[in-house]
């Protein structure tokens, strides 16, 4: 085997695993972790088996493309691409319930303060 079919593989086993620990833990939706275990188990065949680079090598000549890194880089590029809109989504998202959380605690202390500042009216004693 090749060095950087090592590396590649016990990167990809690495993370295979620490993606689980995060699923495990609840830190990771499922659909989330089928999507990385996809990459993460990808990585590991190219790594582990010979004849599955050769398979992506006729896939990528099929498709126009002369080496199987013009097929794994452009790939890359358009799922980097999904993943940042998506992020920015999820964060204009998680603003605008927080804008939503800030206000909301913002009336309560307002609300607060006006009833600490306002006089309270005498007692009158029963006599």
């Amino acid at each position: 085997m090749e060095p950087y079919a090592v590396a590649a593989s016990a990167f990809g086993i690495v993370m295979l695993l620490y993606t689980t620990r995060e699923l495990l833990s609840r830190r990771m939706r499922p659909l989330d972790y089928s999507f990385w275990a996809f990459i993460w188990g990808i990585l590991i065949l190219i790594g582990t088996v010979p004849q599955f680079y050769s398979a992506l090598l006729l896939l990528t000549q099929a498709v126009g493309m002369y080496t199987p890194i013009h097929f794994v880089t452009t790939f890359s590029i358009l799922v980097l691409f999904a993943l940042a809109y998506y992020l920015r989504k999820r964060i204009a998202e998680l603003d605008d319930k927080l804008s939503v959380v800030v206000q909301h605690v913002a009336l309560q202390n307002t609300s607060a303060r006006k009833e600490a500042l306002e006089p309270k009216s005498p007692k009158k004693a029963k006599a």
